[in-house]
């Protein structure tokens, strides 16, 4: 078995080979970053810390790009540019030209997708009937993952709220952007933009409703984020907030709305250029740098799925359910709710607390738990408010679980 060949060493960093760098990179920028007046200040920037001496003592080339990255960021912060040096580049001297991607490349990539479930990592229905769907990435929107997409929100569908969790989505695909808020509308609506300008190009952005099999889906939408969520990620949840058409819950996002690309400037350094940005028609302006403001702010990054619902339901079912303690009652306070109820309910006080006998579960008898006044945690599915009216009848509310209400009229 022949032995591998020793990898050789990367080039010295001369001064001569430092300040190359520095002029292809100067030039890359010029001609490609997004917005010209900023590549200039990086420029001058980096030709200034060049002219000070700064990278006269870095011989290493991973050190070298740490700081080149360092202080294209200081002069023009932008989480979408970054600077890196590849040894193995290095080693192969110039970069491979580009090609299209082949019939094989496609499928590779479709099955590396496929393997992790398109991103999707959770769908579920929580208690009160709603929907939760969580996913970590835009993948490309082949059919594959559109098949999947579509089954996701498919079994979300007659839910009464959705919740989006985007907390650990770093972003992909805007096309997927797309896809997923079609769901959300019922015609073709405007979305984000991605502006060229130095093409001076326009990629105007719409849903397709067209492309989610006829699903609709009309109720509530809460998406959460973090200080984490970004770049794709920031695009779905800025275009559903300015749409008004989600509530955004949780931290200010990143802050990345650049899309990308890598440029090879020789000697095994690579410089990411973002050369476009989004926009946004009805907001006129995009989230670059700013992030998405939530519009129910609370710490998001490790809470867990209760600390989510009270803080985007406060006054749900489930809130109410957290709420209710085991207290003492007062006679004078009850008084009024004691008795016999519509199904053989009957409401009595025993030991200072207030229990149900329950017929229509073999008479078991619970213990109530209270809200507030007059409100109460009968049993793990139902709560019950007394002195309600329906007409001249008098009674008290059921409020279940899963949203419904129902009356109970008082007999006795």
């Amino acid at each position: 078995m022949a032995q591998e060949k020793p990898r050789p060493a990367p080039a010295p960093m001369t001064q001569e080979l430092k300040q190359e760098v520095v002029d292809t990179l100067s030039k890359a920028l010029l001609a490609h970053y997004v917005f010209t007046d900023k590549a200039r200040l990086m420029v001058e920037y980096l030709r200034g810390q060049s002219a000070k001496g700064v990278y006269n003592n870095i011989d290493n080339p991973q050190a070298f790009a740490v700081q080149i990255g360092t202080d294209m960021q200081t002069a023009c912060p932008d989480l979408h540019m970054g600077f890196r040096y590849v040894p193995q580049l290095a080693q192969a001297g110039a970069p491979p030209p580009m090609r299209a991607p082949t019939p094989h490349d496609d499928s590779l990539r479709n099955a590396a997708m496929a393997e992790n479930n398109f991103a999707f990592t959770t769908v579920e229905v929580l208690s009160g009937n709603i929907g939760y769907v969580k996913f970590n990435g835009f993948v490309d929107p082949t059919p594959l993952a559109k098949e999947t997409v579509t089954a996701v929100f498919r079994f979300v569908r007659y839910t009464k709220a959705i919740i989006i969790d985007l907390r650990e989505n770093h972003g992909g695909s805007p096309q997927m952007v797309k896809q997923v808020a079609s769901y959300f509308f019922p015609d073709r609506t405007r979305v984000n933009d991605i502006i060229v300008p130095n093409r001076r190009d326009t990629a105007k952005g719409w849903t397709d409703p067209t492309a989610t099999e006829g699903i609709v889906l009309r109720m509530p939408v809460y998406i959460i984020t973090s200080g984490g969520t970004v770049s794709a990620a920031e695009d779905l949840a800025y275009a559903m907030q300015a749409l008004k058409r989600a509530t955004i819950a949780g931290e200010k996002t990143a802050g990345g709305s650049h899309p990308t690309g890598p440029y090879f400037l020789g000697h095994g350094f690579v410089v990411n250029i973002p050369g476009s940005h989004s926009y946004n028609i009805h907001t006129g302006t995009e989230w670059e740098g700013v992030g998405v403001i939530p519009d129910i702010p609370f710490k998001a990054t490790n809470a867990s799925m209760d600390d989510i619902r009270l803080a985007l339901f406060p006054n749900s079912w489930f809130a109410n359910q957290k709420k209710a303690v085991d207290k003492p009652v007062a006679p004078a306070e009850v008084q009024a709710y004691l008795g016999t109820y519509q199904g053989g309910l009957k409401f009595y006080i025993k030991d200072d607390a207030l229990y149900c006998e329950n017929p229509e579960r073999g008479n078991q008898v619970f213990k109530l738990r209270y809200i507030s006044p007059g409100f109460f945690q009968l049993d793990e599915n139902v709560q019950v408010k007394f002195g309600q009216q329906q007409g001249a009848v008098s009674g008290m509310q059921f409020y279940w679980s899963n949203g419904d209400i129902s009356f109970k009229a008082k007999t006795g």
